[in-house]
Order: structure tokens, then sequence, then C-alpha cells
């Protein structure tokens, strides 16, 4: 099995222990993985999360990633996602999004609202290159 090595970019704003929770659930399940805090820009504290993996491709990347840490890997997905955007403890901000990049540019952004449907398509969702957002009209991802 592909090894993968993870980065996590946390905005230094917020609160980091949904990062690091994160990044311990991706370790447990012997996938490398770090945590960087990036600098918070100027405007609202509520940035982007970014997730950087080394794999060139995101569909096996999310598949085999988040199927060693459940036996369906769109719940484990779902559950990697809320935990990044769910640092609202005690009043304190949000992350807006999750995004997922891979090595060669394909970008996936996750929100908080998404349904499970959304999940299901990920996982399987070839995103070479592109930069892909849900699409609640059409129930799908789209190229941004």
């Amino acid at each position: 099995m592909t090894d993968f090595e993870v980065e996590i970019f946390w905005p230094s704003a917020l609160p980091s222990t949904p990062a690091l929770e994160q990044r311990d659930v991706l370790r447990d399940a012997g996938v490398s993985a770090t945590c960087l805090l990036r600098p918070t820009r100027r405007g609202p504290v509520a940035e982007a999360v970014l997730v950087l993996a080394t794999s060139a491709v995101l569909e096996p990347f999310l598949s085999t990633l988040f199927g060693r840490l459940a036996e369906e890997a769109h719940k484990a997905l779902k559950a990697f996602v809320d935990g990044l955007l769910s640092g609202g403890r005690d009043g304190a901000e949000v992350p807006s999004s999750v995004v997922v990049e891979s090595g060669a540019g394909g970008r996936v952004t996750f929100t908080a609202d998404l349904p499970d449907q959304a999940y299901e398509q990920a996982v399987g969702l070839e995103a070479c290159g592109d930069r892909w957002v849900w699409d609640s009209r059409r129930a799908m991802w789209t190229p941004a």
C-alpha cells in the first residue's frame, strides 16, 4: 500500500487543538502527518484549513487513506473534516472550509454543511489539476 504524507496548514489565530487531534488520528492510522501554523492574514479569522497530500492524485489518496481509518472511507473523511471544523469550542472561531490538495494541484474544498453524499462522491473523485466545489443544486462535485 502506498505511504502517504499529509501536512495540515492551520490558521495560527485559531486554537490548534482540532488540527493536532486530526494529525494524531492520521498518525494512529500509520500516515506521516504534520501540523503547521499559518500566519494570520488581514481580514476575517475564519480562514480555510489546507491539507496537502504528497500523493499525485486525490482519488486513490482519499479512498486509500480514509479507508485505513474506517471500513467506509467516506465516513472517515467526513469525521476528519468535521474534526478540523469543530474548533468552535468555548466560542472560538472555526475555519470556513477544509481544502484538500494533491501534489499535482487537484483541490477539493469541504465545508461544514456538506451532505453525506458529497463525501461518498469525494472518495472516488478524479480531481487531478482541477479545483472542485460541491454544487448543492446538482448534488455533485463540479470544477470551480
